[in-house]
């Protein structure tokens, strides 16, 4: 059989080019769909509930605990490929983003919303692992910031399409977008129900707690700290605060998926260059510098700036899943994964409560950013600790080996149960 000069079988190129032609469609399809739900959500929420921060809080502590259950998920669908439950997840995710535009009350917004947070993670639990396996072990950083760049572009062309829909409908009708997401997801289920399985793969593990992986864990939990602080109150206080409207919040939305579609492809390569250490510090000192902004300055203009600045460097976030991939055991890679969303979520159920109670009980919005700042100086010292370089160019091949081996495709018929 002939080989390509990089080793890979060339009668599997079609098949490769196949799947990763569905996985950058099915990245697309749904991060647009969730970049229109996202970016009309926190007004809907104010407009139609007319809540408070609490109310904000509760919701997304509530729509958060599924996600601690990800790394038991990971173990209950171990026998089932990352691509179906991928399937699985976008499917449910799909419908319930569509039927949250039709809730009449908070308490039924709030049931739906942890229905569809379930097929949410389980999506989001094995997305990077599906993209590092189409990668075959090779420029997984590279890899990984081409999808994130994908997604800016998506979130771009959600935001552009919301933001002319809301001067043609008024800041009274939601329902229409709820709809729109809700098409979007579910044919990227379709998508990922088209992608390849690899049958005879290592078999992965059910749940993974080793020491070795204890910085990865602590990383990641630090991160769902900082994604939560920034994530629900940033955006809450420029709308609740400053009364900035639908419009202009979609803007300013807008003109953040560019930025992070010119910088999520070049802060891979950067990674894959230099290696997680020096990046992931220089993440950490840019977090400080937002978070002390937030905290400190009035200006509206200005916290338009670090809004930006912040979704910006959230790219460098894909440092962590490369870290892990250097240092991952075979057939460890998606449970590891997993735990770690697990640690990022047990953040994420903390963190939003107990920012809306320091908002509300002392009435000051900017409390939830002085503990961003103290997490953003622990998680500075704590990546002192990761590897100094690039990795070898084989780490982390042996967890997508299976990748090599020709199989038959299968159809996946995708249903909630």
């Amino acid at each position: 059989m002939a080989v390509s000069p990089d080793g890979v079988a060339l009668a599997e190129r079609p098949h490769e080019q196949r799947d990763w032609t569905l996985l950058t469609l099915l990245t697309f399809l749904f991060t647009y769909g969730f970049s229109v739900y996202g970016g009309v959500f926190q007004n809907y929420l104010r407009d139609r509930y007319h809540a408070g921060p609490m109310q904000l809080g509760m919701l997304e502590s509530i729509r958060e605990t599924p996600g601690l259950l990800a790394a038991l998920t990971a173990g209950t669908l171990v026998a089932l490929a990352e691509t179906r439950v991928a399937g699985l997840g976008l499917l449910i995710t799909g419908i319930g983003v569509g039927i949250s535009g039709f809730m009449p009350q908070y308490r039924d917004l709030v049931i739906v919303t942890v229905c569809w947070s379930i097929g949410f993670h389980l999506y989001t639990t094995v997305s990077s692992a599906i993209t590092l396996e189409l990668a075959r072990g090779k420029e997984g950083g590279r890899h990984l910031g081409r999808m994130a760049g994908v997604g800016a572009w998506a979130t771009l062309a959600a935001l552009a399409s919301a933001w002319v829909t809301s001067h043609w409908l008024g800041t009274t009708l939601y329902t229409p977008y709820f709809v729109v997401a809700s098409i979007s997801i579910v044919l990227s289920a379709g998508c990922a129900a088209g992608l390849s399985v690899h049958p005879d793969r290592p078999q992965r593990a059910r749940l993974i707690l080793r020491p070795e992986y204890g910085l990865f864990y602590l990383l990641t939990f630090l991160e769902g700290c900082r994604r939560q602080i920034f994530s629900i109150f940033a955006s809450f206080a420029l709308i609740l605060v400053y009364h900035v409207p639908l419009a202009n919040m979609l803007l300013l939305q807008l003109v953040n998926a560019v930025l992070i579609g010119i910088s999520s492809p070049a802060i891979g390569k950067v990674i894959d260059r230099k290696g997680e250490r020096s990046p992931l510090m220089l993440y950490s000192v840019g977090l400080i510098v937002v978070f002390l902004g937030y905290a400190t300055i009035r200006n509206v203009y200005a916290l338009y700036s670090l809004f930006l600045i912040d979704n910006i460097l959230f790219s460098f976030g894909v440092g962590f899943t490369t870290y892990l991939h250097r240092i991952v055991r075979e057939g460890e890679m998606t449970p590891c994964l997993a735990m770690g969303t697990t640690m990022n979520h047990i953040a994420a159920v903390v963190v939003p409560i107990g920012g809306a109670y320091l908002w509300q009980r002392y009435h000051n919005y900017n409390l939830p950013f002085w503990v961003g700042v103290s997490i953003a100086v622990v998680a500075l010292i704590a990546n002192q600790w990761l590897p100094s370089g690039p990795a070898p160019a084989n780490v982390g091949e042996h967890d997508i080996l299976a990748a090599e081996t020709p199989s038959e495709e299968r159809t996946a018929h995708v249903s909630v149960p």
